[in-house]
């Protein structure tokens, strides 16, 4: 697979028309995450995130875009129960078909089990190994024994490609061994569900690669559905799925990439091609 994408906005679009689209199901509970009119500020009178509306079906692909710096890492850690509004909720969301702002701490922890979320800087504990970061969900959540932990992880890092690497520790490693092993740790309980803040940023072409692989693998073999904020759309050209932009704290319907390319709407089709690296075929 190869991380440069088409040279001209006429060879993308091409290149789209036969990818496959991710479908998204009706019915509530036929989804593993779910936004109803969410709002959010870190101040009452200043929101960031104004009726949001989401929908993800299992094994969906999405991306959520947009300008740097409008929110669309706090609505990531918003859908994943990792923040909550100001004051009383406003709006609901939902994992796997229960409000996690209505259930008990306890049973919260139970629906993350099954929704794994890989933070943009990694968020690996220094003084750790790869192999003990990696196994700190089935320490935390599982019974299983040392043996059946070792086991688990050792087959996680083969799969993120970190054999041999077990017994480092983060500042050893490059930026794409951090980023795989927080990947590794998310994926070691087996979710359904799969959020990413930004996996590809700060990666050279190479990374790249090995990410956009590395999670095609995942969304083969695991049926994942995934979530992804980034700024770039390579996962969206090369993976398929859906693309939803945020703007002006207002998200958007998810749409596969090559309709936002040609969107009638200016905004949408320039912030879509600036980020997918295109210009306009000029006349």
């Amino acid at each position: 697979m190869s991380p440069n994408p088409p040279s001209s906005f006429d060879a993308w679009t091409e290149t789209l028309e036969a990818m496959p689209v991710s479908p998204f199901a009706v019915g509530g509970r036929e989804y593993v995450c779910e936004a109803r009119d969410l709002s959010f500020g870190w101040q009452p009178d200043e929101p960031i995130l104004d009726n949001v509306e989401l929908r993800v079906a299992p094994g969906a692909f999405l991306i959520i875009a947009g300008e740097s710096g409008h929110g669309k890492s706090t609505l990531l850690r918003l859908l994943a129960g990792l923040e909550k509004p100001w004051g009383e909720p406003q709006g609901k969301v939902f994992l796997f078909g229960e409000d996690i702002w209505e259930v008990r701490t306890r049973r919260l922890r139970e629906l993350r089990r099954d929704a794994g979320f890989v933070f943009q800087n990694s968020a690996l504990i220094s003084n750790m190994t790869v192999e003990q970061n990696i196994a700190i969900p089935l320490r935390y959540h599982t019974d299983l024994s040392d043996d059946e932990i070792r086991e688990k992880t050792r087959f996680w890092c083969d799969r993120l490609l970190l054999s041999g690497h077990e017994t480092k520790r983060p500042a050893l490693l490059s930026i794409g061994m951090q980023r795989r092993a927080a990947v590794a740790r998310a994926m070691c309980m087996e979710p359904s569900l799969l959020f990413m803040d930004e996996p590809l940023s700060g990666l050279d072409a190479r990374n790249v690669e090995t990410m956009l692989s590395l999670i095609a693998n995942l969304r083969a073999l695991q049926d994942v559905a995934i979530v992804m904020v980034s700024h770039d759309l390579q996962p969206a050209h090369l993976l398929g799925g859906q693309v939803s932009l945020l703007l002006d704290g207002k998200l958007r319907a998810p749409r596969p990439l090559g309709d936002l390319l040609n969107s009638m709407d200016p905004r949408e089709r320039d912030l879509v091609r600036s980020q997918a690296g295109l210009k306009e075929t000029q006349e």
